[in-house]
């Protein structure tokens, strides 16, 4: 029996991103042909998945008027059974997919609207959110959708009443990162860890501030930083006052794969994890969470509710106000001097992962869906 081809699409994510190749499409693979056309820099069979590479555009007006055009004609070359895209800017050319008589699902990482409304860069914001507003009710009207995050299910249920939604969450792949998983802590040095966008959207400055009050507290941290920074946010880092005080306490590891970028956290106790008060990120749990807690590693984040839901309620971590560098380092303080405490968070990270917040469960809730698309 032929098996289902499926396509995912993407001008925005790279071939090995964690979502969309390591969590969804190696899921995929164990049961249906699947290819995956994305940012990257060869094409290659990888663990089953056909990956077709294309090159980094080298800004955003090329990525939306080029970069998207190059992405759907290569789509339209492979005649997939069913195209999985990831980025609202494609809904045009998945719009065509779906007209020339294709399946098509539409996968949400975050709340878009909210989202484009945090852009600082965008001209007439206002524009371009009822502009995307009208996209988005014609994917609505066309597509199957997927959502990434509970946090906006409540947002496209009040907005499509009588569309139908499937949920299929972040949580970690236990097989993916077990060799970095370490149930005790307190053995290590004092590195922290952190792994995701370099900005000040995810709290940079108030957690190099932090670093620099607990070297006043006389400590000596090791910050590692495992993600993109841009040459704006750089230059930014190095025009604070006391760069120069922190700067040997601080390791910019650059952009690396899920499982480069956690083999970096193995000598690490603590690890970091903020949003800012923006409404996209704060009502949603970013990736890390996640993996931080699949590889015991103890967490200080940020003090909003659906981080607190998370965090206290398993007991690993602490909460604080992610803006207070102050509270910041009083929390790693606290959590580095209670070698107890510690190994009890790191613990029950691995614990609750194991339990609830597991790929394994989501990918079943994957395949069940393709499985049901296969028959229409």
């Amino acid at each position: 029996m032929k098996k289902l081809h499926i396509c995912h699409i993407s001008s925005v994510h790279t071939t090995t991103d964690t979502r969309v190749f390591y969590r969804e499409c190696l899921s995929l693979a164990k049961h249906f042909k699947v290819t995956l056309i994305a940012i990257g820099n060869q094409n290659a069979n990888k663990e089953g998945v056909e990956c077709i590479a294309l090159p980094k555009p080298s800004n955003r007006v090329k990525r939306l008027l080029l970069t998207t055009l190059h992405v759907y004609q290569a789509a339209k070359k492979i005649q997939a059974d069913v195209y999985h895209f990831h980025d609202p800017e494609l809904i045009p050319y998945a719009l065509l997919l779906k007209w020339q008589g294709k399946k098509v699902v539409y996968d949400l990482h975050e709340n878009v609207t909210e989202s484009l409304k945090a852009k600082s860069w965008l001209p007439l914001k206002w524009l371009f959110i009822q502009m995307y507003l009208l996209f988005d009710k014609l994917a609505a009207a066309n597509f199957e959708l997927i959502l990434a995050e509970d946090a906006y299910v409540a947002v496209y249920q009040k907005r499509y009443p009588h569309k139908n939604t499937t949920i299929v969450r972040n949580f970690a792949p236990t097989e993916l990162l077990l060799a970095y998983r370490k149930s005790k802590r307190d053995d290590l040095p004092f590195n922290i860890f952190y792994m995701g966008s370099i900005d000040q959207l995810y709290c940079i400055e108030p957690m190099l501030h932090a670093i620099l009050l607990l070297k006043q507290k006389g400590y000596s941290p090791l910050l590692k930083l495992v993600g993109w920074v841009s040459p704006k946010v750089q230059g930014y880092i190095k025009s604070l006052p006391y760069y120069t005080q922190i700067e040997p306490n601080l390791e910019f590891l650059g952009y690396q794969d899920i499982k480069q970028g956690y083999a970096l956290s193995i000598d690490c106790s603590i690890g970091f994890s903020f949003v800012s008060d923006n409404i996209n990120v704060k009502e949603s749990l970013p990736r890390k969470m996640f993996e931080y807690m699949q590889i015991g590693l103890p967490v200080i984040s940020s003090g909003y509710k659906t981080y607190q839901n998370m965090v206290e309620t398993h007991q690993t971590g602490l909460c604080v106000k992610e803006s207070n560098a102050a509270s910041i380092a009083d929390a790693t303080e606290q959590l580095w001097n209670n070698k107890e405490m510690l190994n009890r968070f790191a613990e029950n990270s691995i614990n609750a992962a194991n339990a609830s917040y597991n790929w394994e469960y989501e990918s079943v809730k994957l395949i069940d869906f393709y499985h049901s698309l296969s028959h229409w």
